[in-house]
């Protein structure tokens, strides 16, 4: 692949020569490289004729790449000079066919960019590589598509309002790039026709025609014409940018007036929902494909109510038309529908799906990304009104780039000499995504600080829902893929706001820094590395910054993706790149918790590329500390010695001056803190009270001094912009107006605050939080944030990263960052973390940003500190030859120069060194040496064990003799004989010399080997070997500290390593080549003041140049140093993580401070270690004033360990605390216990208890020192919680699944409990197959707990299994944090009381007294009243019957009874550590905790004794399984076949032979009784399936009901108990026990007195409170003649009153089936009776057996109509008339029955004498008639239908050829039937109500409406006569039109028999037999009776006409005859012939 540039010639070039003519020559720039031609001398108009070449490797180039060209006149003496340049596009080139040249005629332009009147011709040929596409590939039609956005055609549709539109990523229309390249370069077809090209070369057929394409409305055609059942399931996910401020926003889902509703969000617009609901409907499928599903988004607020903020509406046949009939995360558009113009109010993000009969349902789990495209995502509904949008984004330069190739040959160059690099290894360019569309910049090559020039456009439907713009600077790569420089994300919402006062999103001019991995390049970067520069990872360094400006243009798209920017335009923005100085100031008091010491370490400070030592383009600062070698801290990490001078460093830098933002920012920080301080003692004090009447005082003080720290910070005025140093953007005016009113709608809604509600206020400054934090955004901040870096040499190990906000200085203290000039601790983080739980070192520093002239008040805060200055420089020799002792500063092995500075990297002679004006040196150059080399071996440490080796040697096969150099070191140097070693000061010996057996030695502890340092060392002795050695050990241990004398090193302060880059110490050895000493002289200021930067300036040998700078290291000595003593009060801690595979740890504590460190003893195997130890760390010296300290102290870090016998401990968290300073001289307090969370990264799991005591020694004399434990000093009294002897007992009842362990099941367990140190274990269960509660589960222990329950210890729980052969292993662990919940009062003496059990049932007579039975009740009158269908129950509830609870859910989720846990709770085990722990199994138990009287000589009852046997029960359940309602389809019919399966234990009973068919709503009304035995068989199954004929049966839905929490309760969820009692009927007392047994049983579990009982009048006093049976039946009162004995039910009055006992019930059970987890599958109606199992007969169970529906028949007589309306006009006589007959049929039935007609109805009026004749099955006690039909012909069951009994008769007009005419009807339900008229004009509206009002309806039905007073029902009357209105609807109004009389008859099967009567006039004709109808004689009809027709109809009508017409016919006749008879007569007249 490769490029060719063919140079032809040129023409009238410019002549620059004063003599002559000019030399030209051509210079050709592509990707960096540059090509040029030869040069022509003297000549305008040269001719070259010669090809350039590019191979361009395998990475084709992009289309919007460029060549740039310049003609340069040649010059021998000075700089050529240009002659003209031009810029060609690659677009044509690549589009063009494979190898075919371009002809270009370019027109040259000057350095101005003027065009000249010179020419040059060039031929371009492109070769891509084999079997590319032409075209560049699908990466310029990907660039194209993804870039701009949306077509202009596409927008001309965006308000097409045919229904939802779904947008699929559009395209755009290419144009050239920059306005230089347009006239020069060849057209482009695709551009001239504007259509949008696909990647493949192709026309995107989704904007063909200006509109996209809607979705195929596929697969319709293949749904039913019959009514299906379907299923829609709506998940809704999460909304975004919803309209409005401090919304609540609640999601609504609606169809067919169905509605769901999500939980409400507080104070969010953008609230994550993640609900799911379904929808079941049964219609016919067109039906259904119409429906619409609504969504609604309202603000739930307490002000207005459900106020919308948007809507979406849709068909379902939209989603059924998609893939897999879903829509799935999908986005909706809401809009306001009252708006004239709908506009975009938000958006939603849903799943939808649309199941029929088979469907399966997709994966509709919800995600969240911000990564997805989701413009493409979107739907919207027609009329909403969404704008075309553009992002203008203007890129103008970028700066700091960093290095990002090799550089390779480049090196080589310089290497060779050949010549200068002139790559600056980066080749940049700038991509910008948005609404998951990209676009970006031309690419700069071999340019660090690129000036791009560009606009990039981004076009995007407005409002959009992304979030953020993606910042993204790459860097291009000739081979592989881009590389990612840095990234940087621009929030959406902080730049725009929403609402009337609201703007579009704006931003800049400002500059944008990006980060990611570190500077310094590497060949091979991490996978942490690429995600850091990607942006998905917190960035560890600056890479760079660009200056870009946005704006934002609405109702268009972009033309093209990039325009080129012009210099008038580029230079417009200058006053937003100007500069002012600012510096940065640090000062490190402390370096601590450091793991790496095997190099010198040392601190950078910087900010941007300033301070960063490896950046060589950068002014110099002194901005690192000096290298020193970590120091051991005595117990487990290092510190870096810096005792004496705290080093202090500065860096200067230049950037924009944005202080007014961060100033800003700072200021609503502030009133963050202040929030969260209110916010957090208001949470602590609401947690830790009893809500006691003397602490709610101290919570409402609270409550307004939050409250009123809130108003006032809002009432305080922002920080001002000063105009002449700030330059301001529309986007800083935005935020201010915004900040400012964002805070005052916060004091208002803070004013409104009801603050007798903690809670609401807690609500409500959470909210306000979440506003301010927001508000606290500063998208423009300039300035990049400061890193603090932990360095060794070169190398970067960790870092801290600080926002340079927090520590920018400010003359207003609001305004000023929180950090600035403050210490604290900094947590330095490695890069390379994976785990990010790793600490790579603590920081104590104080840093502080301003600008220079500010410096002088950093300097006045710190009068305390003194500065001191040293010029340094290393002079570094290496050894000449190993061995020979000679140091020499050259040869092979010096890599560094003679002089140079700590990292050898510069030079820096003595004598070359010099000052910088302002300063001077004092004194001469002296040597000094580290302090750090002097710390020997022993340092820090408390234990050290003394080595040294004896040698030996022989000749082969010889005797052993002591080797010249008989004892050494580890490394072979000579050391002293072991008895020449002399103990340190303060330190004793432990034990004697002794020879070290723990190696790999032989049994004297010798090792040999053949040669020592060439060979290993073996533990056998072979004859070759000729030398050995063995290790003598001797431990000694620290019994006082001494004063540290400092080390005398010698007069030349050497330093010795084996390599420079390793560490250095003071004493030479063996290994040692390389060595070292530091040479220092002090720097003094020449005047008072302020004093510039030092730096110091290295001049060349040869003169005075200056070669480079360099700067000196700072110092500050502190005037005030104080010596404090650090208490560490380590109690406790609990719910720590499991750190073995037991579930258990072994942890003990490491404290850090400063340059110490200790750590606790080990506890062991347990997650909640008490230590109760307290660690003293002594003399620990910080710098500054005490005040200082107090605000400002060291944090401590605490790290909890799990320690392992093999292995490294295992981390388990880390707290940061800060100590409370204490000076005794004022009076000591004790600090109380805290809990601290510990955490993991960013897990946080496991608390702390502990307290920190930072003491003032200074002379003063310290509080007495804490108790001790041994060695130990414990936790002193004052501190520690206040103890009291307390009781606990533990209701250890058993385990319940519990999972294998080791493959193995758990078979024998126990459970042991721990509790504050004391421990009680459980019997051991004998087999938890036979049982699995224990044997003896009544545990007592007493413990010290303290008195407070803040501080109160969780209990432990380890279960053990016992295997064979001993082994005991913890199969799992749980820990009980809230063991204060269990806290009770000690029980008052008195004989224990046997709990509830269930009781056996007497064998004798039955208790109860028979009583009258009332036939007309049965239980589903019962149900019906209580499920409010009162009209289904019939008399019922007015004969004084109770009702039952109806639960919406399960029995155990009412709130009321706990979950059946208020005496036996479940706890979950668990097995594993850390994040993978899994639960294996249940707890079943509780505790009691209470404390013990120490006054008490007898001991309190036990509040557990008594508690029921743990041995098995045998129960009989007997479930009552009511109903099922929208049961899932399983037949594809979309239908089922249900039927109930009960199991518990291995006991099954089902009801398969008495399955429901075809119904998805069964009416089961079945009862099953099975047993089982508890715990054994706890779990009682429920389940539904369907039955089929061939295949297996499939399982619709089961529910689990654990029948042992329900007899584990107070609240008796055995037998529900019924509202009243009753001795006989359908409600019959069931239970065992009478209400006078369960109330005095229910007492004594209570510990209630009573009751006791009073006979007149009949009343009982309970718990002192009186009840009498009048409280509960008034005396007028109705009772059913059902009820027992007045006694009993007075005590069941009050087991319903006084206690919460579970009551009659039916609840609603849930079906999930296993393979759809989550996912319902119907509801199922039931309760379950809980009996003990005996011989002897239970209760009658209750007769639930679903009603069944009476046969009946129906007559109807239709005698008369009237007033028909005439439908038709006689064709022969012209008047109206009607062929009137009668249609009836019951609704539902397809009996359809007609009359007779009566043939020409001329007056209205019909008479038929007609019966009509139906059969119907009716329940008459719910008034709903039983239609059955067969769903298909096919169909082997019918369905079973229940609907009113509505009559439907109708008014036709007969026709005989065409179709028959309607006219009118009516519907009468015979249920509800209005009265009949009397007579014909007694019918009117009073019998239509709906026509009562205005007349409009949309019904002809008759009903009574609400009404039902005045009604009849027929099956009351039997029959009814009368006279009924037909009605009709004419524009829009109901009128009559037809009367009916007629008789309406109902008999049962058997009336019916008994009195016969046929279908119409039919025998038997009887009851009532009815004649013929007295008809008219015209009633007839025409065509079978001629003569009756002419009589009727012609006879009638013209009769004289018919007359007349006979007299003109016999006139006629006469006149023929008269006229043929005339001349015969004529004849015989005139010849006279008689």
């Amino acid at each position: 692949m490769s490029l060719e540039i063919k140079v032809v010639s040129a023409s009238s070039l410019q002549n620059l020569e004063t003599l002559g003519k000019s030399d030209p020559y051509v210079t050709i720039n592509f990707q960096g490289e540059k090509k040029k031609t030869e040069v022509q001398d003297g000549t305008l108009d040269p001719v070259w004729e010669e090809t350039l070449k590019w191979e361009l490797g395998t990475k084709p180039p992009r289309a919007d790449e460029c060549i740039d060209i310049t003609v340069k006149d040649y010059e021998r003496i000075g700089k050529n000079r240009l002659l003209g340049k031009a810029t060609i596009a690659l677009r044509n080139v690549v589009h063009a066919a494979p190898g075919t040249p371009l002809d270009y005629d370019l027109g040259l332009l000057d350095a101005n960019d003027s065009p000249t009147v010179g020419t040059l011709k060039l031929t371009i040929s492109y070769t891509p590589p084999a079997g590319a596409s032409t075209g560049g590939g699908r990466s310029i039609g990907a660039l194209a598509a993804r870039s701009a956005g949306v077509t202009s055609e596409l927008a001309d549709g965006m308000n097409h309002s045919a229904g939802v539109k779904d947008v699929r990523s559009p395209g755009f229309s290419e144009q050239s790039e920059t306005k230089d390249s347009m006239p020069h370069q060849a057209s482009d077809p695709s551009e001239a026709k504007g259509i949008s090209a696909t990647p493949d070369g192709g026309v995107d057929a989704a904007t063909v025609g200006g509109m996209p394409q809607m979705p195929q409305q596929r697969n319709r055609d293949k749904l039913s014409s019959a009514k299906t059942k379907f299923q829609i399931r709506v998940r809704v996910v999460e909304g975004r940018q919803l309209m409005g401020c401090n919304i609540n926003p609640v999601c609504q889902v609606s169809m067919n007036g169905n509605a769901r509703q999500t939980k409400a969000h507080k104070g969010t617009t953008t609230p994550w929902f993640d609900q799911i609901f379904f929808f079941q409907v049964e219609k016919l499928p067109a039906e259904v494909m119409e429906d619409y599903l609504e969504f609604k988004v309202c603000n739930s607020s307490g002000i207005r109510a459900s106020t919308l903020i948007g809507s979406f509406k849709c068909e379902v046949g939209m989603v059924y038309d998609q893939a897999e009939h879903a829509i799935l995360n999908r986005w909706l558009v809401l809009a306001n529908p009252e708006e004239p113009t709908p506009t975009v109010q938000g958006y939603l993000k849903v799943c939808v799906a649309v199941l029929g009969p088979g469907d399966v349902c997709p994966d509709i789990t919800a995600r969240q990304s911000d990564q997805d495209d989701v413009e493409a995502n979107l739907l919207w509904s027609a009329g909403v009104h969404l704008q075309p949008a553009t992002f203008i984004l203007t890129v103008y330069c970028a700066q700091n780039l960093p290095r990002m190739d090799a550089g390779t040959m480049q090196t080589l160059k310089e290497v060779l000499g050949i010549g200068k690099a002139s790559k600056e290894l980066v080749d940049p360019y700038l991509m910008a995504g948005y609404a998951g569309r990209e676009v970006q910049t031309k690419i700069l090559y071999t340019n660090e600080n690129p000036e791009f020039r560009q606009n990039l456009h981004m076009g995007f439907l407005f409002p959009s829902m992304c979030n953020v713009i993606k910042i993204t600077l790459k860097d291009w790569d000739r081979v592989g893929d881009d590389d990612t420089i840095g990234t940087a994300l621009i929030p959406i919402s902080a730049i725009s706001a929403p609402g009337e006062n609201g703007y579009l999103p704006t931003f800049g001019p400002s500059w944008v820094s990006v980060y990611g991995a570190r500077r310094e390049w590497e060949l091979l970067d991490s996978n942490d590395a690429e995600k850091m520069n990607e942006g998905s990872e917190e960035g560890c360094a600056y890479r760079g910054r660009a200056l870009l400006a946005l704006h934002t243009q609405v109702g268009s798209y972009p033309p093209s993706p990039t325009t080129a920017l012009d210099n008038e335009e580029f230079n417009r923005i200058m006053r937003y790149r100007g500069t002012r100085k600012f510096i940065l100031k640090c000062q490190i008091s402390g370096a601590w918790h450091l793991e790496d010491a095997g190099k010198p370490l040392e601190v950078e400070v910087s900010i941007g590329n300033f301070g960063n030592k490896l950046e060589n383009t950068m002014m110099p600062s002194p901005s690192s500390t000096h290298p020193s070698n970590p120091v051991f801290d005595g117990c487990k990490y290092y510190f870096l010695p810096w005792s004496g001078a705290e080093p202090f460093v500065t860096v200067h830098c230049d950037y924009e001056d944005v202080t007014h933002r961060l100033h800003c920012v700072n200021h609503i920080t502030a009133i963050i803190m202040t929030v969260k301080k209110n916010l957090h003692s208001l949470k602590s004090l609401l947690r830790g009270r009893r809500y006691k009447q003397e602490e709610d005082k101290e919570v409402e003080d609270c409550i307004q001094t939050a409250l009123s720290n809130l108003v006032s910070a809002c009432n305080m005025a922002l920080p001002e912009v000063d105009p002449v140093r700030h330059t301001e953007t529309s986007l800083d005016r935005h935020l201010r107006d915004r900040r400012r009113l964002e805070l005052d709608q916060m004091k208002t809604t803070v004013l409104k605050v009801d603050t007798s509600d903690p809670q609401q206020v807690v609500v409500e400054l959470e909210s306000a939080l979440d506003t301010l934090e927001v508000l606290a955004q500063e998208p423009q901040s300039s300035i990049p944030d400061v890193f603090l870096w932990m360095m060794s040499g070169t190398k970067r190990l960790a870092y801290v990263r600080i926002p340079a906000h927090s520590v920018l200085f400010a003359h207003e203290p609001t305004s000023q960052g929180t950090l600035a000039g403050k210490f604290h601790t900094y947590t330095l983080r490695k890069p390379e973390d994976e785990t990010k739980w790793g600490v790579g070192g603590v920081l104590r520093a104080s840093v502080w940003l301003g600008r220079e002239e500010e410096g002088r008040d950093w300097w006045q805060a710190h009068q305390d500190l003194q500065l001191t200055v040293y010029a340094e420089s290393y002079e570094n020799q290496v050894i000449s030859v190993p061995g020979s002792g000679k140091w020499v500063d050259s040869g092979v092995l010096m890599t560094r120069p003679k002089f140079s500075d700590a990292d050898g990297r510069l030079s820096l002679p003595l004598e070359s060194i010099t000052f910088s004006d302002g300063w001077t040196f004092q004194g001469d150059w002296f040597i000094d040496p580290d302090p750090s080399v002097r710390f020997t071996a022993d340092a820090g440490r408390n234990l050290f064990t003394e080595e040294v080796f004896e040698q030996q040697m022989r000749v082969p096969g010889g005797t052993w003799i002591p080797a010249p150099n008989t004892w050494a070191d580890a490394r072979g140097h000579p050391a002293c004989a072991r008895n020449d070693i002399n103990l340190p000061e303060g330190w004793a010996w432990r034990d004697a010399w002794t020879y070290d057996l723990q190696r790999a030695v032989d049994g004297e502890g010798w090792e040999y080997t053949v040669e020592s340092g060439l060979l290993g060392w073996s533990p056998q002795e072979k004859l070759y070997h000729v030398s050995r050695r063995r290790r003598w050990i001797r431990e000694r241990h620290l019994v006082q500290k001494v004063e540290k004398h400092q080390e005398t090193l010698p007069v030349d302060g050497w330093e010795y390593a084996p390599l420079f880059r390793l560490q250095f110490h003071a004493l030479e050895r063996k290994m040692d080549v390389v060595r070292r000493r530091r040479w220092r002289r002090r720097l003094v200021p020449t005047q008072p003041g302020l004093p510039p930067t030092p730096r110091l300036s290295i001049k060349t040998e040869k003169g005075d140049e200056i070669s480079q700078l360099t700067c000196p290291r700072m110092y500050v000595i502190s005037a005030e140093r104080h010596m404090y003593q650090l208490r560490a009060h380590i109690y406790q801690a609990r719910d720590l993580p499991a750190g073995d595979k037991t579930g258990l740890s072994d942890p003990y504590a490491v404290v850090s401070f400063c340059n110490g460190t200790q750590q606790t003893d080990r506890q062991n195997a347990t997650l909640c270690p008490t230590w109760d130890q307290t660690l003293i760390f002594d003399d620990v010296e910080l710098t500054g004033p005490v005040a200082t300290t107090r605000s400002q102290a060291p944090d401590i870090v605490i790290e909890v360990f799990d320690w392992d016998a093999r292995g490294a401990p295992e981390f388990l968290g880390r707290v940061f605390c800060s100590p409370s300073v204490v000076e005794a001289s004022l009076g000591y307090q004790p600090h109380a216990l805290q809990w601290y969370p510990l955490a993991r990264g960013d897990v946080t799991q496991g608390e702390l208890l502990a307290s920190f005591e930072l003491l003032l020694k200074d002379g003063e004399e310290l509080p007495m020192l804490p108790p001790t434990r041994g060695d130990l000093f414990m936790v002193p009294f004052g501190v520690r919680p206040l103890l009291q002897r307390t009781r606990v007992e533990v209701l250890c009842w058993g385990v319940r699944n519990m999972a294998t362990y080791e493959l193995q099941s758990v078979t024998r367990p126990s459970i042991e409990f721990e509790c504050g140190g004391e421990r009680v274990i459980s019997p051991i269960m004998a087999n938890i197959r036979l049982n699995p509660n224990f044997d003896e589960p009544h545990l007592v222990f007493d413990v010290e707990l303290p008195k407070e329950e803040l501080y109160m210890p969780p209990l432990t729980l380890r279960v053990v299994d016992h295997r064979s052969f001993g082994s005991k292993p913890v199969v799992a662990t749980a820990v009980v944090n809230e063991l204060h919940k269990y806290s009770v009062e000690p029980r008052a003496a008195r004989e224990s009381t046997l709990m509830t059990v269930l009781m056996k049932q007497d064998s004798t007579a039955s208790k109860h007294k028979p009583g009258t039975v009332d036939t007309e009740i049965d239980w589903w009158a019962k149900y019906y009243v209580s499920c409010g269908q009162s009209e289904r129950a019939g008399a019922y509830f007015s004969k004084g019957y109770e009702k039952l609870e109806v639960l919406a859910g399960a029995l155990e989720d009412e709130s009321r009874f706990s979950g059946f846990k208020d005496l036996v709770d479940i706890v979950p085990l668990f097995r594993g550590h850390g994040s993978h722990a899994q639960e294996v199994g249940e707890f079943k138990g509780t505790f009691r905790v209470y404390p013990l009287s120490p006054d008490d000589s007898e001991e309190p009852p036990l509040i557990l004794d008594g508690f029921p046997s743990p041995s098995p029960q045998e129960v009989v359940a007997r479930v009552y399984v009511v109903l099922g309602q929208d049961l899932a389809p399983k037949d594809a019919g979309g239908s089922s076949d249900p039927y109930i399966v009960v199991k518990l234990g291995k006991m099954m009973k089902t009801s398969k032979d008495n399955y429901r068919p075809n119904t998805l709503n069964p009416l089961f009304g079945e009862v099953f009784e099975v047993a089982g035995t508890l715990p054994l068989h706890k779990d009682l199954l429920v389940q539904v399936w369907d039955r089929d004929l061939i295949t297996s049966d499939d399982l619709i839905g089961e529910t689990t009901i654990d029948l042992e929490n329900r007899y584990l309760t107070r609240h008796r969820a055995t037998i529900g108990l019924p509202r009243q009692y009753h001795v006989s009927g359908g409600n019959k007392w069931r239970d065992i026990e009478l209400p006078t047994e369960i109330l005095k049983k229910a007492a004594h579990l209570r510990n209630l007195e009573g009751p006791v009982w009073q006979s007149q009048p009949l009343s009982l006093t309970l718990s002192g409170v009186q009840y009498s049976l009048t409280d509960f039946e008034p005396p007028d009162s109705v009772l059913p003649p059902t009820v027992g004995d007045s006694k009993e039910r007075l005590a069941l009055y009050v087991l319903h009153k006084a206690m919460p006992l579970v009551p009659e019930h039916v609840e609603t059970r849930v079906l999930m089936h296993p393979a759809h987890p989550g996912l319902p599958q119907g509801q199922l109606k039931l309760w379950v009776d809980i009996y003990p199992f005996t011989k002897d007969p239970l209760p009658t169970a209750v007769d639930i057996t679903p009603r069944q529906a009476h046969k009946y028949v129906l007559r109807i007589v239709v005698y008369n109509v009237f007033e028909a309306p005439l439908q038709e006009t006689s064709f022969v006589g012209g008047e109206k008339m009607s062929d009137v007959y009668v249609k009836g049929w019951l609704q539902g039935t397809t009996n359809v029955q007609k009359t007779d007609i009566h043939y020409r109805c001329m007056d209205g009026d019909g008479n038929f004498n007609w019966r009509l004749v139906y059969d119907l099955k009716m329940m008459e006690a719910e008034q709903v008639m039983v239609v059955e039909h067969k769903e298909h012909p096919w169909s082997l069951h019918t369905t079973e239908q229940r609907r009113p009994p509505q009559l439907t008769l109708q008014l036709w007009d007969n026709d005989l050829i065409l179709r028959d005419d309607y006219l009118s009807e009516m519907t009468l339900d015979l249920c509800r039937l209005p009265k009949p008229a009397k007579s014909v004009g007694g019918v009117g509206p009073s019998q239509v109500p709906q026509m009562m009002g205005d007349g409009d309806a949309n019904s002809v039905a008759i009903t009574m409406l609400d009404d039902h007073t005045n009604s009849i029902n027929l099956f009351e009357a039997k029959r009814i006569y009368g006279f009924y209105p037909f009605t009709r609807i004419v524009e829009g109004r109901t009128e009559i039109a037809g009367k009916i009389e007629m008789e309406m008859e109902v008999l049962t099967e058997e009336e019916s028999k008994l009195r016969p009567a046929g279908q119409g006039r039919d025998e038997p004709n009887m009851n009532p037999k009815l004649a013929e109808p007295d008809r008219p004689a015209t009633s007839f009809l025409w065509i079978s009776s001629p003569w009756k027709s002419f009589k009727h109809i012609l006879w009638k009508n013209y009769k004289w006409y018919c007359i007349t017409l006979v007299l003109l016919l016999l006139l006629l006749l006469f006149l023929l005859l008269f006229l043929y008879s005339l001349p015969g007569a004529t004849i015989d007249y005139l010849i006279g012939v008689d």
